[in-house]
């Protein structure tokens, strides 16, 4: 009886506890952008997430933030902020690397491979994302 209790106990934190979760949102005119992420390993969810984001991207300006990306995924994240040879802001954003400097070298490469300018002389904006999610 006690493995079935334990069992069922694993079960259900499972449901409500996944992987490291993000969202980022982004201001495509003001090149303003906000990401709200799980980094003290504290149960985290979605929705508290997003009002960071939103905020922090409003607090540099953003007028018009919209959401760019969103994941769960435990691991080092990146994002870079550039132009397209067009002129307009472009964001490129990824996820669960196992390092910084995976997560830098990939979001730089996506960022040069979809059309940013000047790929090697941006920063990457780089954090850990821990696994704790609450839905």
């Amino acid at each position: 009886m006690k493995k079935v209790i334990i069992f069922l106990v694993l079960i259900l934190s499972g449901s409500f506890y996944s992987n490291g979760q993000c969202v980022i949102y982004a201001d495509d005119n003001t090149g303003a952008f906000g990401a709200g992420f799980n980094n003290d390993n504290a149960p985290t969810t979605y929705r508290e997430c997003e009002d960071v984001a939103k905020k922090l991207c409003r607090e540099k300006g953003g007028t018009n933030c919209t959401e760019l990306y969103r994941s769960a995924k435990k691991g080092w994240w990146g994002i870079i902020n550039g132009q397209k040879s067009d002129g307009r802001n472009f964001f490129q954003g990824g996820d669960g690397y196992s390092s910084k400097s995976e997560a830098e070298d990939a979001v730089r490469t996506k960022y040069r491979n979809d059309g940013g300018m000047n790929a090697g002389s941006i920063q990457v904006y780089t954090w850990y994302s821990y696994s704790n999610v609450k839905y």
